[in-house]
């Protein structure tokens, strides 16, 4: 007759190895990628950023949070609020929570670190409650959140993430936080609020995407022009030009043009800017990725509206 002891022992056994089984740190997120477009409605001057986030399958984590920084550059124009506002998310009754730019910086004024740009954003559409909800950080970033049944899984792309701004497009950093479960990690997380804020930040991938930003207050051409160079540099750094010979192109008539303006030939500096925005429009979707698209082609049509 088996011993009972016995079999309560090999119980217990098995109880405690499967805990540690699921008692395990997840793994830092890896090559995620974010897709940035942007449009600008002529009528209205405001530009709407649409993301979408692909997590690849080599990892195992599911992504729960993301955040785009908004932080207003020093000295930089104080740009327009109005018409923007932050749809928060889906209300349990149905129907949106909806606060004006201005109501949701007030709900976080006392704590704000730095001044943002205005924005407007909204989670995807067609989630249902709780799905994802959208905020403005004291960190100076909008943030969205999923809920437990809208995580973006391992091979999935989800996108729908919107930002409105009368702000021009610029080069922001990004933050990616997989989920975790608290309640199976090991035991020397357990109520260590430190330790496991500093697991949480170890499993973050940061990257750059487009996203509002203000120009200069003291709008100066060639200050502005040596910004759009420094951007097509970085864009190219970060893949979003994919040829050499095409950004190589683009950097001979950024400096022609900034050279037509120190002579003060403002109207040799329009056409060769001009043609500047031919080439990125022919390139686009070829050469150049959505990012470097929008971030190119706005910036200089601002320039040229300036000179």
């Amino acid at each position: 007759m088996i011993n009972k002891r016995v079999i309560f022992i090999v119980l217990i056994g098995i109880i405690f190895s499967t805990s540690l089984a699921f008692a395990q740190i997840p793994s830092p997120l890896k090559d995620v990628k974010v897709t940035g477009l942007v449009m600008l409605d002529s009528t209205t001057g405001i530009y709407t950023y649409n993301y979408s986030i692909f997590n690849p399958p080599i990892n195992d984590g599911k992504i729960f949070h993301f955040e785009i920084d908004i932080t207003k550059p020093l000295n930089s124009q104080e740009l327009n609020s109005a018409g923007l506002v932050i749809r928060r998310g889906v209300k349990a009754q149905g129907g949106m929570i909806i606060r004006s730019f201005e109501e949701e910086v007030a709900r976080i004024k006392e704590v704000l670190q730095k001044p943002v740009i205005p924005v407007g954003a909204q989670p995807p559409f067609g989630q249902p409650f709780p799905g994802w909800i959208t905020a403005i950080t004291v960190m100076g970033t909008v943030s969205w959140g999923g809920s437990e049944q809208s995580l973006i899984l391992p091979n999935q792309t989800f996108g729908g993430f919107i930002l409105t701004s009368y702000g021009l497009p610029g080069i922001r950093d990004v933050k990616i936080e997989p989920d975790i479960d608290i309640d199976n990690l090991p035991e020397q997380y357990w109520e260590n609020i430190e330790l496991t804020k500093q697991l949480e930040d170890s499993l973050i991938y940061q990257t750059k995407t487009l996203g509002p930003t203000a120009p200069p207050a003291d709008f100066k051409p060639v200050s502005f022009i040596d910004y759009i160079i420094s951007m097509k540099h970085e864009a190219f750094s970060l893949g979003w030009i994919t040829n050499q010979g095409i950004e190589q192109s683009l950097d001979a008539k950024l400096e022609n043009a900034k050279k037509k303006i120190e002579q003060g030939n403002k109207n040799a500096a329009k056409n060769i800017l001009n043609a500047f925005i031919n080439e990125v429009e022919a390139q686009k979707d070829k050469h150049l990725t959505s990012e470097a698209y929008g971030l190119l082609k706005y910036n200089v049509e601002y320039l040229i509206g300036r000179l």
